[in-house]
């Protein structure tokens, strides 16, 4: 690569890169819930959301990139034309692509779901999926914040054993999570406990 072709890699990976810092966010947003709603998402679900470490991930990967470009250009503009600098940027390109397959994939396999069998959660660092099956729950309960005299639904706890499972209560979740409480409650005879938590300062 010529000097001249260096320079105009340079600014181009500079270019890209100051693109992808700016549209880093609304990019791994739309990916992770473009893919989860497409793909993954199933009549037969109950419910199904995408945990908020599948978007942070996502969207770190798409803030490292940049950071890879920048370097990668810096390097360009300040070396001269070699073969090792041929493969430290060959190097540099694949570590980068390997970033983005990794951190891709561990974000678009972070998910969870219900339906009539039970609770399955697939973990960031996880890469299967856990069945957590209703007959084996055996508490069920709600946490309430009150905080400046509203009482707002907080979370969801779902008890196996020695496990607990809690999912945040998002508009989404209180929406449709209904169906899993009836469910639980006339199938499994486990009851939905609600715990108000006051969080007002003295």
């Amino acid at each position: 690569m010529s000097a001249h072709n260096a320079d105009r890699a340079g600014s181009l990976l500079i270019t890209v890169a100051v693109i992808l810092l700016f549209a880093s966010v609304p990019i791994g947003i739309f990916i992770v819930s473009f893919i989860h709603n497409s793909v993954y998402l199933d009549r037969s679900h109950w419910f199904f959301d995408s945990p908020m470490s599948s978007y942070i991930t996502m969207v770190a990967v798409f803030l490292i990139i940049p950071v890879l470009l920048i370097i990668m250009a810096i390097y360009l503009f300040k070396t001269d034309e070699s073969k090792k600098r041929t493969f430290n940027v060959f190097i540099a390109s694949a570590f980068t692509l390997v970033i983005m397959a990794a951190g891709g994939y561990l974000s678009i396999d972070n998910y969870y779901y219900m339906d009539k069998n039970g609770l399955y959660y697939d973990e960031l660092w996880k890469l299967e999926q856990t069945e957590y099956s209703w007959d084996d729950i055996t508490e069920m309960k709600q946490i309430n914040k009150k905080e400046g005299g509203t009482l707002t639904p907080d979370k969801v706890i779902f008890t196996y054993e020695d496990k607990k499972i809690e999912l945040p209560l998002t508009p989404k979740l209180r929406n449709e999570i209904d169906p899993v409480i009836n469910y639980i409650e006339n199938a499994q005879g486990v009851e939905l406990v609600m715990e108000n938590i006051t969080t007002d300062e003295e």
